[in-house]
């Protein structure tokens, strides 16, 4: 798999699409100014070929670009892919995708046939199987996490090396720096490498089975153990549990573990019966009412009781004062006592004779018949009064006591109801301990079923052990450190070629850590951590790189033959301090030898690897050597850029 071209086509229906055509099998080289779009090309590869998200830089190529597109070859066809920006729906990415199978260069398909085919998982699944990524998984040793099949989207990482990843010194690959894909790129290169035996896939799978089995029955057998190391103590527990609940005498003491675990089978098959209270609430509700009805009745009397007080004090009162005033009369002889003595023409105070009647003598006279008549009746009323008081206050007793009557039978009613609570509540207690006692004998009293179990597990050991032969994972490994070890070889011989600090000396690549080591006469230097400049840490990339493509070149393995670097010379050539093309003279500073050698050396490798590799270079170097010239397919200055001049100016008409 190679890239052919990249397209862009303009929202603007008039404007011819943006074609950079690429060669296959060689070097590429596209050198340009700054903020010319270079860096942009990795994104819009990736959004084509299916990635998640739209990582194309904003700005004047998205604000310009309907559709990006591409055409990928796999040697036998050629697949046009396109994608529409994410911008024309303002979202921020597009899921649908349009393909083209069996390309040809005689003319470029049409927006208006853009008509959605694919999504980003039928192409994830569709270029998986182009590249002949066969079924395969990998099992981690530990099962610490779900086991992981390659697929297109862990190939792509390897062809990859963007401006802010190749002069990292702690990052080898793109996305590395995601924990997810540094494990998954840990998981899935031995595969790509070729270091994994495709039949033995399937016994994985199968051990996989058997190791979650054995671990299953393994937690059991554990539990198992630790239940017959506690049982002692829990039988005898329970036994004094059944005692303080009357499921056993008292005086219950076995001598033996045995006899122990006969008494708690006795226990578990103790009668456990319900206990049924179904009391009668009709006496308790009787009882309440009649309760109610005497406090009303009591209410009444005492009532009867405090009216009938106060009419006595009251009467008391009156009759005191008529009798003042009786004595006072009666203490100056006003008046005798015969009331039809009373002679009006006679003044009583003189005993004169009055010509003439006077009718204030008489008023008097009257008044006092009147008040010595109420004197008499309150007299006579007081007895009558003091037995009804009387009355009332025995039949207030009698209340009282038929109250009290009362509330005793309700109490002892609602005593009844605790006692019959408690006992339900005791038979709950004792059906809770019994089950418990049942749960506790069936786990405990387990000689066969542990036995069963032992010669399970053993099986299953004896099982993984066999498949773990067939699979022979020393082999895998063994072939793996080949590998790698012939890896090492090239980086170490190819080191000579290029400007590197310890040039010559033995160069590992640690795949566990995924880290460069250099072996030098010392000490083992590791790029992540002793390794300095930026000039060896994007020299080592390459080594790296290129090395791990010979491989998959080599052992034809299902990886895309293609490997985009963008601004390899930025540690030489800072962009900002060099915003134009820099022109560089082989036989000038030592920088430019570098970079010459730097370029010399992709050339040699895309050369020896043609028509099997591709490299794709973005940078702003451009040399004057025969190499360099011949793989340069674009140079972006004097207006020239990735968005086309006349895409901008028509905008501004």
């Amino acid at each position: 798999m190679q890239i052919k071209k990249i397209i862009l086509y303009s929202k603007n229906k008039k404007d011819e699409p943006r074609v950079i055509n690429f060669n296959t099998g060689a070097l590429n080289i596209i050198t340009g100014e700054s903020k010319s779009g270079k860096s942009a090309l990795v994104g819009i590869i990736e959004y084509c070929l299916g990635s998640k998200n739209c990582n194309i830089y904003d700005g004047v190529i998205r604000d310009k670009t309907n559709f990006f597109a591409i055409v990928i070859t796999f040697g036998d066809e050629n697949v046009f892919i396109s994608r529409l920006n994410p911008d024309v729906k303002n979202k921020l990415t597009i899921n649908e995708i349009y393909i083209e199978r069996s390309y040809t260069d005689r003319n470029l398909p049409l927006v208006e046939n853009f008509q959605p085919n694919f999504n980003t998982s039928l192409l994830k699944s569709f270029l998986s199987e182009k590249l002949n990524i066969n079924e395969n998984i990998h099992i981690p040793d530990s099962l610490s996490r779900d086991p992981l099949e390659a697929n297109f989207r862990h190939a792509r990482i390897f062809s990859f090396q963007p401006q802010f990843v190749i002069a990292q010194p702690n990052q080898l690959f793109y996305k590395q720096d995601d924990s997810f894909v540094k494990m998954a790129i840990k998981d899935t290169l031995p595969y790509f490498l070729g270091a994994i035996n495709a039949d033995s896939l399937q016994i994985e799978r199968e051990i996989t089975k058997k190791k979650r089995l054995l671990n299953q029955l393994t937690r059991e057998k554990r539990e198992e153990e630790k239940l017959k190391e506690d049982g002692v103590s829990k039988a005898y527990s329970l036994i004094e549990e059944a005692k303080e609940i009357g499921l056993l005498e008292k005086n219950t003491n076995p001598k033996s573990v045995k006899e122990a675990y006969g008494i708690l089978l006795c226990v578990k098959d103790w009668e456990y019966k319900e206990i049924d209270f179904k009391g009668d609430d009709s006496g308790l509700k009787k009882l309440i009412e009649e309760r109610l009805l005497v406090k009303h009745k009591l209410g009444k009397i005492e009532d009867d009781i405090n009216a009938v007080k106060h009419y006595m004090k009251t009467a008391s009162k009156y009759s005191n004062e008529i009798r003042q005033q009786e004595i006072r009369l009666e203490s100056i002889g006003f008046f005798n006592d015969k009331e039809d003595s009373v002679d009006i023409n006679t003044c009583p105070l003189c005993d004169n004779h009055i010509e003439v009647s006077n009718p204030t003598i008489e008023n008097i006279k009257s008044n006092l018949l009147e008040i010595r008549n109420d004197l008499k009746n309150t007299t006579q009323e007081s007895p009558r009064v003091q037995t009804y008081l009387d009355n009332l206050d025995d039949s207030q007793i009698q209340l009282q006591n038929q109250l009290e009557i009362v509330e005793r039978g309700i109490t002892a009613l609602y005593n009844q109801k605790d006692k019959a609570r408690t006992l339900r509540d005791l038979n709950i207690r004792r059906g809770r301990v019994i089950g418990r006692v049942s749960l506790f004998l069936e786990n405990i009293n387990l000689e066969e079923t542990k036995s069963q179990l032992e010669k399970h597990i053993k099986v299953l050991q004896d099982d993984i052990d066999d498949l773990l032969m067939k699979v022979d994972k020393e082999s895998n490994e063994d072939k793996l450190n080949s590998i790698l070890n012939r890896i090492n070889l090239q980086m170490t011989e190819w080191s000579n070629l290029i400007d590197v600090e310890y040039q010559g000396n033995p160069i590992r690549f640690d795949i566990k850590n995924l880290d460069l080591i250099v072996d030098t006469e010392d000490k083992p230097i590791s790029l992540s951590r002793g390794i300095g400049s930026g000039a060896n840490w994007v020299a080592y990339h390459l080594l790296l790189l290129m090395a791990l493509h010979k491989t998959f070149v080599n052992k034809d393995r299902p990886v895309p033959r293609f490997l985009f670097i963008d601004q390899p010379t930025q540690v030489y050539y800072p962009p900002e301090n060099n915003p134009n093309i820099v022109e560089i003279d082989s036989e000038g500073s030592s920088d430019d030898k570098a970079v010459k050698l730097m370029f010399d050396f992709m050339y040699k490798v895309a050369k020896e690897l043609s028509p099997n590799f591709q490299i794709i270079v973005m940078d702003h170097a451009l040399l004057n050597n025969n190499e360099f010239k011949e793989s340069v397919i674009e140079v972006w200055r004097g207006g020239t850029k990735l968005i086309p001049q006349e895409w901008i100016s028509e905008s501004n008409l």
